[in-house]
């Protein structure tokens, strides 16, 4: 009985943070459907589904394939914030840096609601069944949304739903203690998914959407993920080891056996819906300067794959047409301060999405092999780890990402193939980011603020050769802007264009930008002392060198030290 009940609890916490009674009011651009989602009947004890049902659930909502829950996921807030798109939509407050409580509880909510809930429920039954590679995969699928979780707001709540001994409110945990919880439930992954029987593989196969039931290629996702969070967190490498995190160590294990073994990319192909491209058609979500300039600038292959030119038309404030539709890739600059929706910037450059009604149909991505190149390069660089020179792992990364780009979307934009030699050109090219030139409204324009070009420099500093790493490994992330955007945070590459208003009321410092998401409204509401005693956690983990602190955006995680350079 007491189990049960600490389980309802649970579940009910998980419910409210996601789907309080005031939510569907912040969906204008929604349809009705989401509604639905708000009536308890979907309140349905997980453990009454099949197990396959159980397991697809937090697979699949790493990367939402329901559009509201992905709008609010990090459409409105982390997309925005990780340089790769940005809203034309000027209701959209966090688009300026207008901290909205009510937009930012997304990546909260659907973790509590699709992953954790689910996640902590089935490692517990597998365990106990003996099925512990099952629940190896498990434990791999609640670190990936831990850490995206965590690495958008810093301290949550995770040891006290685990163990279910507080029945009053739900205490919050470090993001030092959720570091250290994480790399230990990878390790624990590691070695059970390896001994793995046959019957458990056979099992694995009924829902597995992210390896086809591939055991060996879910060891190099864990042993990818441990690499990026030793380099995570490698501005508190000290107190990481006074934790018991020895980084470099951590590092020279997992590197022996990422997903640059085998050069695939996880990503989910099962029919589901890609609601990228709706938040586009919506007239929610454009494309950030930031990622336009410099693709533009360096004349990257791939900027076709990853975005239309202009969708329309564009006319200055005089009304006088600046650019022809179909003629440039254009980007919106963050923190413009534009007016709602519609308006001119709608019509810059759009998102792929085919001619043959595949609009939703383009797999989700979950993990790019290219990223563990660019760590393998970074971990070199570092701690000299491998044997392999910095400059060959920097310039394998660029090309499997141009390799996976391509077949993964290449159909959605009608290409089969790069212009020969251009991947060559672009490894080689000496070009940079071009100015950022608005087309509308022409004091929103900004120089270029990334200086160096693509072509490897086995002379320069160990910090110019960082930057190149970060640069293009964000390049390779994309759209997966939770990593791209705690990789710009880490290291400040790449540079983006400064904020042009800053409406935070001096919660975000506008040369730093934005460091976190704030907690929604709807964890106050659910759980406000553990919300008490999370804030207390941020401020003691909290680096701002400008006075900021509590839970605003401009508050500093505990990986993000702004007392410490990247070397």
């Amino acid at each position: 009985m007491l189990e049960t009940m600490k389980r309802n609890k649970i579940l009910t916490y998980a419910f409210l943070m996601a789907f309080p009674m005031t939510v569907g009011s912040i969906f204008s651009s929604c349809t009705d459907d989401f509604e639905k989602l708000n009536t308890s009947n979907i309140q349905v004890n997980p453990a009454d589904l099949p197990f396959a049902a159980q397991c697809t659930e937090p697979m699949t909502y790493c990367y939402p394939p329901q559009q509201n829950m992905f709008q609010f996921w990090t459409n409105l807030t982390i997309d925005l914030y990780g340089g790769y798109f940005m809203t034309p939509n000027g209701n959209f407050t966090n688009g300026d840096m207008g901290e909205n409580r009510g937009h930012s509880g997304g990546m909260y909510e659907n973790y509590y609601l699709h992953i954790f809930n689910n996640t902590r429920r089935i490692i517990a039954q597998c365990d106990a069944s003996g099925e512990r590679g099952l629940s190896g995969v498990m434990r791999i699928v609640q670190a990936y949304g831990t850490l995206m979780t965590t690495d958008a707001y810093g301290p949550i709540p995770y040891s006290s739903i685990l163990s279910g001994e507080n029945e009053v409110y739900f205490e919050f945990d470090s993001q030092k203690d959720l570091y250290k919880a994480m790399l230990e439930d990878l390790s624990t992954a590691i070695t059970d998914i390896s001994a793995m029987r046959a019957d458990e593989i056979a099992k694995l196969k009924s829902f597995d959407c992210w390896c086809n039931g591939d055991k060996d290629l879910w060891v190099k996702i864990a042993n990818t993920m441990k690499l990026r969070m030793a380099l995570r967190l490698s501005k508190r490498e000290t107190e990481a080891s006074n934790a018991g995190m020895n980084l470099k160590a951590i590092a020279t294990e997992a590197a022996q056996n990422t997903l640059a073994t085998v050069n695939k990319d996880i990503l989910i192909d099962k029919s589901l819906e890609n609601e990228m491209w709706l938040m586009f058609n919506w007239g929610d979500c454009g494309f950030n300067a930031n990622l336009v300039t410099i693709m533009s600038g360096t004349k990257d292959p791939r900027q076709p794959l990853y975005m239309t030119l202009n969708t329309g038309d564009i006319k200055n404030e005089a009304g006088t047409t600046t650019v022809a539709a179909n003629s440039q890739y254009l980007g919106i600059r963050f923190a413009s301060g534009l007016p709602a929706k519609p308006n001119s910037w709608g019509s810059f450059s759009g998102w792929i999405q085919g001619n043959n009604g595949s609009s939703y149909s383009m797999p989700l991505p979950i993990m790019k092999a290219a990223e563990a190149y660019f760590l393998l390069a970074e971990a070199k660089l570092r701690w000299d780890i491998g044997s392999e020179s910095v400059k060959n792992l920097y310039e394998n990364g660029i090309r499997v990402s141009m390799t996976n780009e391509l077949a993964y979307r290449g159909a959605y934009a009608g290409i089969k193939e790069y212009p020969e030699g251009a991947v060559d050109a672009y490894i080689n090219g000496t070009s940079t980011q071009i100015d950022y030139t608005d087309p509308i409204k022409a004091e929103l324009s900004t120089p270029a603020v990334n200086k160096l070009s693509v072509k490897w420099d086995e002379s320069a500093s160990n910090e110019e050769k960082l930057e190149r790493i970060i640069t293009q490994k964000w390049l390779a992330l994309f759209p997966l802007s939770t990593e791209g955007w705690a990789e710009q945070r880490r290291t400040g590459y790449p540079r983006f264009f400064p904020a042009f208003v800053n409406e935070s009321n001096g919660a975000v410092n506008t040369e730093e930008g934005v460091r976190r998401v704030i907690y929604s409204s709807q964890a106050y509401d659910a759980n406000a002392k553990g919300v008490e005693g999370g804030i207390k956690l941020l401020d003691q983990e909290n680096s701002s060198k400008f006075g900021i602190s509590g839970d605003k955006g401009g508050t500093h995680l505990w990986w993000d030290n702004a007392d410490k350079g990247n070397f």
